[in-house]
């Protein structure tokens, strides 16, 4: 990706920079891609994501992005669902402007960036952005591990470009921060995609309903706790194919119980 003459090295930093996706969500606006794809490029993140845009048409695009940012446009994924984008993540970090009860707690971006630099250190991370008419819906903010709130003295929603660009430059200067410092520490096994994870989630609900622990006419509210555990515990893989082994008992002690 191309350095303009203010980029400063970051080491092993830039390594963990090139891990984070930006990801947007039902773009309304050309321009908007545009203005990411060049924030992208600017704070030396990993590539830009965009799920089910409006209009992807290119002058726009490229204008936008500038000469620095058009590489990342021509390596820009789309895709049409949210859980596709996040497919190969490790973690993702949603944004929204609102913060009612069930959005659970938010992050300021300034905190949520070490955080997103130490799961960097396990595979890719996510930075999820809304449209910019509605922002992310409950699901898709359900979708991701962590919220981040950008706080704001008036209107609480920013434009959907300069969001990035807060939350991509808060992210820079926790790399900037730490990139002197040593931090030696063993890793455990690299933590479950979300996919895998989303996968254990649904299976476990099921059995949950089976054995009769949460009520089948509204299970995802009862569940909840259980999701904030499950995304709490940063299972490995092998941790997910385990839990999958005790919901596939529990279906089956359930359906030995009916039957008998």
């Amino acid at each position: 990706m191309p350095r303009g003459r203010g980029w400063i090295k970051l080491g092993g930093m830039e390594s963990l920079l090139e891990q984070v996706r930006v990801v947007l969500v039902r773009p309304r606006f050309p321009e908007n891609i545009g203005a990411a794809a060049r924030a992208v490029a600017n704070f030396g993140l990993g590539g830009l994501r965009v799920v089910a845009p409006q209009r992807l048409w290119q002058e726009p695009m490229r204008r936008l992005a500038s000469r620095g940012g058009r590489p990342v446009l021509e390596a820009m994924g789309v895709y049409q669902r949210l859980e596709e984008a996040l497919g190969d993540c490790v973690a993702a970090f949603a944004t929204t402007a609102r913060r009612g009860s069930r959005r659970g707690g938010l992050w300021a971006p300034r905190q949520a960036a070490p955080l997103a630099l130490e799961q960097a250190a396990r595979g890719p991370v996510a930075l999820v952005f809304g449209p910019e008419d509605r922002g992310l819906t409950t699901a898709e903010v359900d979708a991701c591990r962590e919220t981040i709130c950008i706080p704001t003295a008036g209107a609480s929603s920013l434009n959907l470009a300069q969001a990035v660009v807060v939350v991509a430059y808060e992210l820079h200067l926790a790399a900037l921060e730490q990139a002197g410092q040593s931090r030696s520490r063993p890793l455990g096994p690299p933590p479950a995609g979300l996919g895998e994870l989303e996968g254990l989630k649904a299976h476990l609900k099921q059995a949950l309903v089976a054995m009769g622990v949460i009520p089948a006419d509204n299970p995802d509210h009862f569940f909840r706790p259980f999701k904030n555990v499950l995304e709490r515990a940063g299972l490995s893989s092998r941790e997910v194919r385990a839990l999958h082994g005790i919901a596939r008992q529990a279906l089956w002690l359930a359906g030995r119980r009916e039957r008998g």
